[in-house]
């Protein structure tokens, strides 16, 4: 009964605290006006301020009183990260996860691995699972981060409990000051249009995804490196697609979509690949007669028969950076953004 009376103090407190009854350099009542306004013993108020002061919450300053020091409480640590990609074992995701493993494992952390498949739903439901586990901290690809995120309420549950989260290849806007690091795929999206400028194509289709930022980003490049040369942005040459239509919606539109073009800048490999299969099938070589560009730098690009140029991303760099943002976070040090830049791939 003692150990509950003085549990449910220590919790009345931290809530007064974490909702700014007292705020942050506030001295606290004394024991005794704690013990006369709660009725509590003075030795159930000690344990119940002791408990604030080991979270980190409060520190005492002797013959002054007790101080509230922060609003969150200090996390015991637990050595577990959770990882939430959109995939694991597929296309550029194992060579993120490597870089991810090599500096948390150095360090003396495991990573908890997670994939939502570009789903939201299967988003929710990982994060409410984590909410539930001794996590430290969180490394998340973002669901869709071109669309309106449903799950933007359990982030915020996150960052009331004191647990951070670094993003990687997108993030969401709604976030308040979200740490990330992505590639830059608006410079992306011009480097790959202007190789293919340069190369003498002025009909360049471009295919892109619509529920990933990187998608919008790739294509405002592309619109700024075809304005840049003069040339028109035309909507019949522009294809969309999404997560779960992609393969059937390339198979239906790609034709009409690359119509008089000598040229297509493709989201990515998985993409350029399935495109060059279809332009096979209609006996259009490539790149003899439409050249593609792409981005990832993939074994898909590499070690294909159909070659094409792919950008370099910087894929090991984002889990390596990405992992030790948060690791300095966990030691109360301030963190920014970063954007990482594409390279062409070395012969």
């Amino acid at each position: 009964m003692s150990e509950h009376k003085y549990a449910e103090l220590a919790q009345k407190l931290r809530e007064d605290i974490q909702t700014q009854v007292y705020l942050c350099g506030q001295k606290l009542p004394s024991e005794n006006e704690l013990a006369a306004k709660t009725g509590y013993s003075r030795q159930t108020v000690r344990q119940a301020m002791s408990i604030l002061e080991n979270e980190g919450l409060t520190t005492r300053v002797q013959g002054s009183g007790t101080y509230v020091r922060s609003t969150k409480p200090k996390k015991v640590a637990t050595n577990n990260i959770a990882v939430v990609t959109t995939y694991i074992g597929e296309y550029i995701f194992p060579a993120i996860l490597q870089g991810i493993d090599h500096v948390l494992a150095k360090n003396g952390y495991t990573s908890m691995l997670s994939a939502t498949r570009n789903r939201v739903d299967n988003e929710r439901r990982i994060l409410l699972d984590l909410l539930q586990k001794p996590i430290d901290g969180l490394i998340v690809e973002g669901t869709k981060t071109a669309l309106p995120n449903p799950n933007i309420d359990l982030y915020e549950q996150f960052s009331q409990a004191n647990t951070p989260v670094v993003f990687i290849n997108g993030f969401y806007p709604d976030l308040t000051s979200p740490v990330y690091v992505v590639a830059d795929d608006r410079a992306g999206g011009r480097m790959a249009s202007e190789y293919l400028l340069k190369k003498g194509h002025t009909k360049i289709a471009g295919i892109f995804k619509s529920d990933d930022i990187q998608g919008h980003r790739r294509y405002a490049g592309y619109v700024q490196a075809l304005q840049s040369a003069g040339l028109t942005v035309e909507d019949d040459h522009v294809m969309w697609f999404t997560t779960e239509n992609r393969e059937s919606l390339l198979t239906a539109c790609t034709m009409t979509a690359v119509e008089g073009c000598t040229a297509v800048v493709c989201y990515n490999d998985e993409v350029a690949l399935q495109v060059s299969k279809i332009l096979k099938k209609h006996n259009i070589k490539v790149p003899d007669k439409i050249e593609l560009a792409s981005f990832d730098n993939s074994t898909i690009s590499r070690l294909t028969s159909v070659p094409f140029l792919s950008l370099c991303n910087p894929k090991e760099q984002i889990g390596c950076i990405a992992a030790e943002k948060l690791l300095h976070i966990l030691e109360n040090k301030t963190e920014q953004s970063v954007v990482l830049p594409w390279s062409m791939p070395t012969e």
